[in-house]
């Protein structure tokens, strides 16, 4: 069991005071505090620190603050709880977290039943702390659970191989269906905008934050959440390196970099 749920909701309680504001300008002030606070843990380059200092101008001046105060802060708490529990779970012979049927039965026990899934390829946890924090702006009810999904090599094929013990074919969008009927769901869907633009080479920070269209993303999850209770997970997140090269973001990277979240997928549940 993971012991940073309370990190996560404490990030979601102060962004959620954003209100009104597209859910861009959300994700974007959300990214860049993650960011921040993985390079001051990690160690940052001069020219690394003059990319994200400039990303960070292109937030609406009023907003800085809480990516250099308490988001920031915020997101340094968790990621030094998170980066101890990813060093435990390397000494772990059997994680049981990395097990689907442990998994399942997890979230039959504690979720029960939703409406519908969404399994948002390789969706990581800005963009899940952006959902939550959007809705919990609307004022509905979001519960990040405190059991998460690891993926030790930040793979799909980590997750969907263990399908076929279930008697599936290994393509996530039959782990959302399974999801469906382990949680009595109407509707399951599975999205993979951001494994699309996570694979294509080139993005700068700024181009990859444009280019996944948070807005268009939550616009379909909320369509069916007007009304309904939804599951938003994931197969797994990205990574983001710093090296030669840069600020990138992949996943699956196997060497130490600021953020290693390609290792892990939240459970959200918007009710």
């Amino acid at each position: 069991m993971t012991n940073f749920t309370s990190e996560l909701e404490a990030l979601v309680k102060t962004a959620s005071t954003l209100g009104n504001l597209p859910v861009e300008t959300f994700h974007r002030i959300i990214f860049c505090s993650f960011i921040k606070a993985g390079l001051s843990i990690y160690g940052v380059q001069k020219e690394q620190e003059m990319e994200i200092e400039n990303l960070i101008k292109t937030i609406a001046a009023p907003y800085r603050g809480l990516v250099n105060g308490r988001l920031y802060l915020n997101a340094l708490r968790f990621l030094k709880t998170f980066n101890a529990f990813l060093k435990d779970s390397e000494q772990a012979v059997i994680l049981k977290e990395a097990n689907l049927h442990y998994i399942l039965q997890f979230l039959e026990n504690k979720v029960g039943k939703v409406d519908t899934v969404f399994v948002l390829d390789c969706a990581s946890i800005p963009e899940i702390i952006t959902i939550a924090s959007k809705f919990s702006a609307l004022r509905r009810n979001t519960t990040i659970y405190e059991e998460v999904f690891i993926n030790p090599v930040g793979v799909t094929r980590f997750l969907t191989g263990q399908l076929e013990t279930f008697n599936r074919e290994s393509y996530l969008v039959q782990y959302a269906k399974l999801l469906k009927e382990r949680l009595n769901a109407s509707l399951y869907t599975k999205s993979s905008t951001v494994d699309l633009v996570t694979h294509q080479h080139g993005y700068t920070l700024d181009g990859f934050l444009k280019s996944i269209e948070m807005q268009k993303l939550f616009d379909h999850i909320n369509h069916f959440a007007k009304q309904n209770s939804v599951l938003i997970t994931s197969d797994h997140g990205y990574d983001i390196v710093a090296d030669e090269h840069g600020l990138y973001i992949t996943h699956g990277y196997k060497k130490k970099c600021p953020l290693n979240f390609s290792r892990i997928a939240l459970f959200l549940v918007v009710d």
